[in-house]
């Protein structure tokens, strides 16, 4: 073989060397790689999963505090309503007693102015 012809057979076998080192190296690199975000998105599944697992129980919670909230509320405000109620019932009774004192006074009143 000549000297030329070396040269040109190791120049060959070098690119076909870095050649298959490149397709080798893309390929498990590849795997790896999709490992890598395999594992990264289940985490991410995870996290997210959790984050909304918290998220439930704190909106729940914070919906139980709002009920009892609201039932608290129209509890008092019921009481409320029939305190005024009674109050209304007392003036009206108490309006009515004295309207038939001065009704029975007058009428007294007018009967002897007459006689």
């Amino acid at each position: 073989m000549s000297e030329g012809n070396k040269g040109s057979g190791f120049f060959a076998g070098f690119i076909l060397g870095g050649l298959a080192g490149a397709a080798l190296a893309y390929f498990i690199t590849q795997e790896e790689a999709r490992d890598t975000i395999v594992g990264k998105a289940r985490e991410a599944g995870n996290f997210a999963m959790d984050a909304t697992g918290d998220l439930r129980g704190r909106v729940s919670d914070v919906a139980s505090t709002l009920q009892a909230n609201a039932a608290d509320l129209y509890e008092r405000g019921k009481n409320v309503v029939e305190g005024a109620r009674s109050n209304i019932n007392a003036a009206v009774d108490e309006g009515q007693t004295t309207a038939d004192q001065l009704r029975d006074e007058l009428s007294r009143q007018s009967q002897s102015s007459e006689s």
